[in-house]
């Protein structure tokens, strides 16, 4: 059996002098070849909600950070909702993100990408600039998956609820809700085969190429992970968790069984966001979601027929961490054995406010937290 380098060697990485996958010398000692990449979800209003330039670079202050060469967010950059109007979902461009994160990083070596939530439509830069499907980094994969892509199951939900939008904007020439779960909490999820509990949805991920719902977004994302000649590590953002909670995600299921399969081949995390404002009403149930790793159990949400269905994980789970919050995670993988490969990913989660990181919520998971991959 091969006998694996502890991940604690990664405590010689300096990181004013990482690059992605190369062997960096430090005194007498040679760190793993290893990369990172920095994760997190909601960042929302300017203010005292904003804390993305300051999560960065707590991240990358550690002497042992691997300084990450991929930003990855999850969706909701601005606003207080979408069922707030256009104080809801101000104008805002995706360079005042790229501003606070290249604060900290370089912006000739990171790649920063967005995907979108129900707080982006005011984006003034389009949907053409955020990001979905999947992107090839330093020895792994990438995958976003846009907002309608999980609240809505099917594409004929998905287009119903465009119709609707579209028919209630010509009798009222107003701009109406967004579909259910919006910031203002848990609301009926859309019912298959019909119009009941629907809600008009005007946001602009309707143009996504990659589906507009999980019918279609989950099967593309199947098509590409069967076209991979290689077993990398696969890291999926999605704004909406796919765990049961709020009845505002009906394409969850769909999307767990699309990882389930993925991960029979790759190993595969998804970190999801969104359910910040239960915790900021006193409900902590999500934390007990905020680190599964396979062979753990999660409830899962499909739609009105299929219900909420008891599943155990063959791929890893986990909250982003919430910016509004004061949270945001650092990925990073590393080649212990030195192969060619990455055979361990850690996850280290901070907090901005100092607040009690000892594990990743309320899980029995420390952190940090080291996984060691599957497949080669």
């Amino acid at each position: 059996m091969k006998r694996k380098m502890p991940f604690l060697l990664l405590a010689f990485i300096c990181v004013t002098s990482c690059s992605d996958e190369e062997n960096v010398k430090v005194g007498r000692y040679i760190a793993l070849p290893s990369t990172s990449l920095f994760v997190a979800t909601d960042r929302h209003e300017a203010g005292g909600g904003n804390n993305l330039a300051l999560s960065v670079q707590l991240a990358v202050s550690r002497f042992d950070a691997v300084t990450p060469r991929t930003v990855l967010l999850g969706g909701d950059y601005v606003g207080k909702g979408p069922d707030q109007g256009e104080t809801g979902q101000p104008a805002f461009s995706l360079n005042d993100l790229r501003s606070e994160i290249f604060r900290t990083l370089s912006p000739e070596e990171t790649d920063v990408l967005f995907t979108y939530g129900s707080h982006d439509k005011g984006c003034t830069d389009g949907y053409g600039a955020f990001f979905s499907g999947p992107r090839r980094c330093s020895g792994y994969y990438v995958y976003g998956v846009s907002y309608t892509q999980m609240v809505f199951d099917t594409d004929s939900l998905a287009r119903a609820a465009v119709a609707l939008y579209e028919e209630q904007s010509e009798e009222t020439d107003e701009n109406v809700g967004p579909p259910p779960g919006g910031e203002g909490g848990e609301q009926p999820a859309p019912q298959p085969g019909g119009q009941r509990g629907l809600k008009a949805y005007s946001g602009i991920d309707v143009a996504d190429p990659f589906g507009i719902s999980a019918e279609s977004a989950a099967a593309r994302f199947t098509a590409w992970v069967s076209s991979l000649t290689d077993h990398a590590p696969i890291v999926v953002m999605t704004h909406v968790p796919m765990h049961a909670h709020r009845n505002d995600n009906p394409g969850g299921l769909r999307w767990f069984n699309a990882l389930s399969r993925a991960a029979e081949t790759h190993d595969v995390i998804l970190f999801f966001g969104h359910n910040h404002s239960l915790e900021e009403r006193g409900d902590s149930l999500d934390q007990y979601c905020y680190l599964l790793t396979p062979g753990d159990s999660i409830n899962v949400q499909g739609d009105s027929n299929q219900g909420v269905q008891r599943r155990r994980l063959n791929f890893t789970y986990a909250n982003a961490g919430y910016l509004k919050l004061g949270w945001s995670t650092l990925v990073t993988f590393a080649d212990a054995d030195r192969d060619g490969h990455y055979d361990q990913m850690q996850l280290r989660r901070f907090s901005v406010f100092g607040e009690d990181d000892s594990h990743f919520g309320l899980t029995d998971k420390l952190n940090p937290y080291t996984l060691t991959l599957r497949h080669r």
